[in-house]
């Protein structure tokens, strides 16, 4: 509403929402199956299930979606939103199978941590040698994913991107955690950089990049690196107050008061509604 851009260039923000609700969903019908995992194997299939449907079957995404046209059309076409949500479409369920079963994991890692500890020489060895073979299937697949999509003509990789795009995430994430010297360091930048994910992204379209991200932003003529740097600051300073901000908003608009939330809920649809029709109304 303050930069007077439509709603779906920010697509990150109604992206996160719907796969948010999506994943709430899920859990919340039949939950009290969320502690069997044979069934929960059963609610993963239909929720795979479903995302094939909505995204890959045609012309399914056009009706799921047009009830929301208002925010998520650009142009009076749906092509943006399906083109980044399709993009994704599959990794929302990667998340929440690595979730479910990441206690499994864990105790998966704590067992081979104490057999390799143990006095017995044998359960030392079998256990380096499942770690190590663990890391060479994981460097493979990291590799393989280098050599066959990593530089791929843009157009071409999209196609197989919702398919492939978790292999180097979870390969990362299998050799961070396979031995306690990597799982017991960290580096803080990357966690305070974490928690301000959103705003970074969002901003660094009004800071680093101007004309809806066709142009970069010189305040420092002839010295890039200083242009750069001085942005970056900026870049930082201001993402940072922005998570501050939406932390202290969401206080507000969703407090424990339920019939409140209702209210908050009503004016925030009557104001974007307003905001609509004044905008559609001064265009046309």
């Amino acid at each position: 509403m303050v930069t007077n851009n439509q709603y779906v260039l920010y697509y990150i923000c109604a992206m996160h929402t719907y796969w948010f609700i999506t994943v709430y969903v899920f859990m919340r019908v039949l939950s009290s199956w969320n502690t069997q995992p044979k069934l929960m194997a059963v609610k993963f299939v239909v929720y795979f299930i479903c995302n094939t449907i909505i995204f890959n079957v045609p012309n399914v995404v056009d009706v799921v979606f047009t009830p929301f046209w208002p925010i998520l059309s650009m142009n009076n076409t749906l092509c943006e939103w399906k083109y980044r949500a399709k993009l994704d479409h599959y990794v929302t369920l990667i998340g929440m199978i690595s979730a479910y079963n990441y206690p499994n994991y864990e105790r998966l890692m704590k067992y081979l941590d104490q057999k390799q500890k143990h006095i017995d020489r044998r359960d030392r060895i079998i256990t380096i040698g499942i770690k190590i073979m663990s890391l060479g299937i994981l460097g493979i697949i990291f590799v393989t994913w280098c050599y066959h999509f990593m530089f791929m003509e843009r157009h071409m990789y999209n196609h197989y991107h919702p398919y492939i795009s978790w292999f180097p995430i979870l390969s990362y994430i299998f050799v961070r955690n396979l031995f306690p010297v990597f799982r017991t360091h960290h580096i803080g930048l990357f966690t305070w950089l974490g928690k301000i994910t959103l705003e970074t992204y969002i901003t660094q379209f009004h800071i680093y990049m101007q004309y809806n991200a066709k142009q970069l932003i010189v305040f420092i003529d002839g010295y890039p690196l200083m242009n750069f740097f001085v942005l970056s600051v900026l870049y930082l300073f201001v993402s940072y107050h922005l998570f501050k901000l939406t932390t202290e908003f969401s206080t507000f608009l969703l407090p424990k008061n339920n019939k409140r939330v209702l209210y908050n809920f009503v004016g925030i649809i009557l104001m974007f509604g307003t905001y609509f029709c004044i905008d559609r109304f001064s265009a046309s």
